[in-house]
């Protein structure tokens, strides 16, 4: 397969789930070999972010990274989608912090990368492939990655009391993602919304940009899949896993997991390669 990158560039405005911010992404072609970059075109000389696991450096509720002084807030959302379409090669340039939220799933960045007309490339795909197995643990959540020829991803997610236990498994190829993963919304739990407040996360959040779970049923809206958290928790991972900085192939099974043990993971990954 070859690398692929877009035709031209393409716009989408919004506002961010954890800072609040207006912001406006642009995803612009890049060449060959260039990779994924985060512009931040708001900050003086424009800085540039190569999404990868040493420029993490915060997890809480989100996947941040940050070089020198630019940071980008939540990019799993918006590295699923380019990651889920193939592409490669892209500069996504931000005049905030943080990507807009939209309606909480990946499907608006997927249809702006359709927009964009993805296009090949003079080079061959690259692929991060396991060697070997590679496994975290933490309490209850577990993530292990094994060799494989393509990426699969079995995942089980539950809320901290076990209820709303959910289960699917899927090889990722374009056609599924876009159309089994990336319209999965994110969510969250309405006794976590005090937390949220105290520690100044989701001050974008809206009713109509994320799933609001009571204590046993959804609040806010009609859910777009029955186990539509899970597919959430598979777009997270799949963005994840895109900060090794190229499109993974292996064989993921995660349980009760969250960003933490997703970016351990890939922690383990790195260093059982060095």
């Amino acid at each position: 397969m070859k690398q692929r990158s877009l035709s031209r560039p393409v716009s989408i405005k919004g506002n961010a789930l954890h800072t609040g911010e207006a912001v406006t992404l642009t995803l612009r072609p890049a060449p060959a070999n260039h990779g994924v970059v985060f512009r931040r075109i708001d900050l003086g000389g424009a800085p540039e972010i190569p999404p990868r696991v040493d420029h993490i450096s915060d997890l809480v509720r989100a996947t941040t990274i940050q070089s020198g002084h630019a940071k980008i807030h939540t990019v799993e959302h918006v590295l699923s989608a380019i990651s889920g379409c193939c592409i490669d090669n892209v500069i996504v340039e931000m005049n905030a912090s943080e990507p807009p939220i939209l309606d909480g799933s990946a499907r608006p960045f997927v249809n702006l990368i359709i927009e964009g007309e993805p296009v090949e490339q003079d080079r061959d795909r690259e692929y991060f492939t396991l060697d070997a197995p590679v496994s975290v643990s933490r309490g209850n959540s577990s993530i292990i990655a094994l060799p494989h020829d393509e990426l699969k991803i079995s995942c089980t997610s539950a809320d901290d009391r076990g209820i709303h236990t959910q289960h699917l498994s899927l090889t990722i190829d374009p056609e599924t993602y876009v159309s089994q993963i990336a319209p999965a919304r994110t969510f969250g739990f309405l006794r976590d919304v005090p937390m949220m407040n105290e520690l100044g996360l989701g001050t974008g959040g809206r009713l109509d940009n994320f799933i609001l779970v009571g204590e046993d049923n959804v609040i806010n809206t009609e859910l777009r899949f029955p186990d539509e958290f899970v597919r959430h928790k598979i777009l997270d991972i799949v963005g994840d896993l895109y900060l090794l900085g190229y499109p993974v192939r292996g064989r993921v099974t995660a349980r009760f997991t969250g960003h933490r043990d997703n970016v351990a993971l890939q922690r383990l990954i790195v260093a059982s390669c060095a």
